[in-house]
């Protein structure tokens, strides 16, 4: 009887101590959050807004684009942007595919700044009309570019692309000497750097 009730206290021991390690081994599969050598994983993004504000006065707009889960873009609206202005613009980015929404830009600004890089490029008949400057900075001192202004000089009739490209350093990233040495034109280094997002709105001058 005795050796009964230690058999089946063992038994209970172990049952509980594999389900408390699965369960530690499956939240670590599942964190987002920043390691201490490097970012979490890749960020879920659906919805990506630029919002384009005159400097001197006007108004506002807002341009979407839009993915699916898997990640590919569905949609992306024309930006408009007027010869001869600069912008102050702000990116947002969420994940609309949880309820609610998560804030993507929030998770970049407040917990892992220094693992991510917006890059953004002007493309096409554009590219000498338009000029990105005074990126916003991660806690470093780093361009982040969460915020940024964008001047178009000239180009009016002109059509191109807007390229967006948000950088994501990994758990085996050299930070911040990684972030600092990327470019807009580097590729993805598996484990070290990956594209969250890269993709491009269209864009008219007038």
């Amino acid at each position: 009887m005795i050796s009964n009730t230690i058999t089946q206290n063992l038994k209970l021991i172990r049952a509980v101590t594999l389900a408390a390690l699965l369960g530690v081994a499956l939240a670590a599969c599942d964190s987002n959050e920043p390691d201490d050598d490097g970012g979490g994983e890749a960020e879920v993004i659906s919805l990506v807004s630029l919002t384009f504000t005159p400097q001197g006065g006007g108004a506002a707009f807002t341009t979407d684009a839009v993915f699916d889960e898997a990640g590919v873009l569905q949609s992306a609206e024309t930006i408009t942007l007027s010869a001869g202005t600069t912008y102050d613009v702000a990116i947002d980015l969420q994940n609309t595919l949880e309820t609610p929404a998560e804030s993507i830009t929030e998770e970049i600004r407040d917990e892992e700044p220094d693992a991510h890089r917006l890059f953004y490029v002007a493309e096409g008949a554009v590219s000498d009309n338009i000029a990105i400057t005074n990126l916003d900075t991660d806690p470093n001192g780093d361009p982040l570019g969460l915020n940024f202004d964008v001047t178009v000089t000239g180009g009016a009739g002109d059509s191109g692309q807007f390229r967006v490209k948000l950088r994501h350093y990994e758990e085996d990233a050299n930070l911040p000497t990684d972030k600092q040495n990327d470019t807009a034109t580097a590729a993805e280094v598996p484990g070290v750097v990956e594209n969250d997002v890269n993709f491009t709105f269209p864009v008219s001058i007038v």
